[in-house]
C-alpha cells in the first residue's frame, strides 16, 4: 500500500504507518495513492520512450546526411556514365 506513494513520501516524513491506516479506512485516499501509482507508471514509461525516441532521432539524422550524399554520388556516377554512353571519352 504505502509502495504505490513511496516517490512522494521519500520527500517528506510521513509515518508509513499512518498511511497504512489511512489507505485502510479512507476509500478516496486510497483511490488517490492508486491513481498517483498508475502516473508515475505512466510517467516512467513516457519518459523512457522519449530517450529512446530522442536516440533513434539522432541515428535518423545522420541517415540523412548519408543519404543526401549518396545521391549526390549517385548524380555524379550517372552524369559519368551517360557521358560515356554518348561517346565522349576523358582525356
Amino acid at each position: 500500500m504505502v509502495e504505490r506513494i513511496r516517490l512522494l513520501l521519500s520527500r517528506f516524513s510521513e509515518d508509513q504507518e499512518t498511511v497504512r491506516r489511512m489507505v485502510a479506512t479512507d476509500p478516496i485516499f486510497d483511490a488517490l495513492c492508486h491513481d498517483y501509482r498508475k502516473v508515475i507508471d505512466l510517467l516512467d514509461r513516457f519518459e523512457s520512450e522519449v530517450d529512446r525516441l530522442r536516440k533513434t532521432i539522432e541515428y535518423l539524422d545522420r541517415f540523412e546526411v548519408e543519404v543526401k550524399r549518396l545521391m549526390q554520388l549517385r548524380a555524379s556516377l550517372e552524369e559519368r556514365l551517360l557521358a560515356r554512353i554518348e561517346g565522349y571519352q576523358p582525356q
